[in-house]
């Protein structure tokens, strides 16, 4: 695996907190010198100060709302500018929701999908032509296992990661002479500030085993090292997979709703 990564570039957006954290120091760990994006521009910069101390790589740090209009060429014209060209795009930043669809507000759902959805389709636009010319990188997807079915209560969050798994497995597909690797990753519940920005509870959730950040970038890094098409954090999460695949879609829904509707 290592030396998939080794002497590359690997730009992290949500790179301030959470998984997209942990990718940031396992990369380094690797090899790979990050270019960290996120809001919290202080964040950012401790982060980079850890990834000097612990590894001797100077991490790039660029403070960024990706869910503002025109962001993500925004942030492409900036790294282009500064001479940066990733290697490696890793589309992490998003954020949920939870609770009933009209419990919502319009701006938190045009957000979310600005985020979750625009940003992450064009920073692949942009900078996936690079790696086909040079004939290797590689993309790696946030997405989610909720992803895979319609999910009441978690409706507009659901919709943007079943996207974000529609449009992964089609670059994976569209990709495969190319020697750019495209992995989407599909993790349940991890150990994150996901919560508390979603209001979503862990004990709403079908999955007892929440899994820790560092657990779930360690399955994503070897992942797209090997060029894996969608990729479940978990041998659980992999059956739970396999079964939403062959339970009708209403039993799915109604299974979902039991777990996350607003309490």
């Amino acid at each position: 695996m290592k030396s998939f990564y080794e002497g590359t570039s690997a730009l992290i957006t949500g790179a301030s907190s959470g998984i997209g954290r942990e990718f940031a120091l396992q990369l380094a760990a690797l090899g790979s010198t990050p270019v960290l994006v996120a809001r919290r521009k202080d964040r950012l910069e401790q982060l980079a100060d850890e990834i000097r101390t612990k590894y001797q790589i100077e991490a790039c740090v660029i403070a960024a709302d990706l869910a503002l209009p025109h962001a993500a060429a925004a942030l492409y014209s900036h790294t282009q500018e500064a001479g940066l060209k990733p290697d490696i795009l890793i589309n992490n930043a998003g954020f949920g929701f939870q609770g009933a669809f009209l419990k919502g507000d319009a701006r938190t759902y045009h957000e979310m999908t600005m985020l979750n959805i625009t940003a992450l389709t064009e920073l692949t636009y942009f900078y996936l032509p690079a790696m086909v010319e040079q004939g290797k990188g590689g993309i790696l997807n946030v997405a989610s296992m909720a992803g895979f079915a319609p999910i009441p209560y978690f409706a507009v969050y659901a919709a943007t990661k079943s996207y974000v798994n529609s449009l992964g497995c089609a670059l994976w597909h569209e990709m495969k002479q190319t020697g750019v690797h495209v992995s989407t990753l599909c993790p349940g519940p991890v150990q994150t500030e996901f919560f508390q920005v979603s209001g979503a509870r862990p004990e709403d959730l079908p999955v007892r085993n929440i899994q820790s950040a560092r657990e779930v970038t360690e399955v994503a890094l070897y992942a797209l090292s090997k060029n894996e098409m969608l990729v479940p954090t978990s041998a659980t999460l992999k059956v739970m997979h396999k079964i939403s695949t062959i339970v009708p879609l209403k039993a799915n829904m109604s299974t979902a709703a039991a777990f996350m509707k607003n309490k």
